[in-house]
């Protein structure tokens, strides 16, 4: 049984969105960037499994063969125009797991 004047210390899990982000370095953004690239390319995969390659302006098996170089620049393409949010969600968690504990 908890005492009803104990405090609890709540865990944050992401830096808070109304608290500006401080400096961050180029180098955690564009690993989050790569990242969250390589998922959105992962989640394109299954929009072109039913395309065929064949028929008289189709690329053949070099289409096939290309298909995943083309999917990973969409990817890259979408995230570099901000994607779904998840590289900023990435360096929020990892500057929560970085800041101090209040009062240390």
């Amino acid at each position: 049984m908890t005492d009803a004047t104990q405090v609890t210390q709540v865990t944050r899990y992401a830096w808070p969105t109304d608290r500006p982000l401080p400096q961050v370095p180029q180098r955690l953004k564009d690993s989050a960037e790569d990242f969250e690239a390589m998922v959105v390319s992962q989640m394109l995969v299954p929009m072109f499994e039913g395309i065929k390659t064949d028929g008289p302006f189709g690329g053949g098996a070099g289409e096939a063969a290309f298909r995943t170089f083309l999917i990973d620049e969409y990817g890259k393409a979408i995230a570099a125009r901000g994607g779904i949010g998840l590289s900023d969600m990435m360096i929020r968690s990892l500057l929560v797991t970085e800041e101090a504990p209040h009062g240390q």
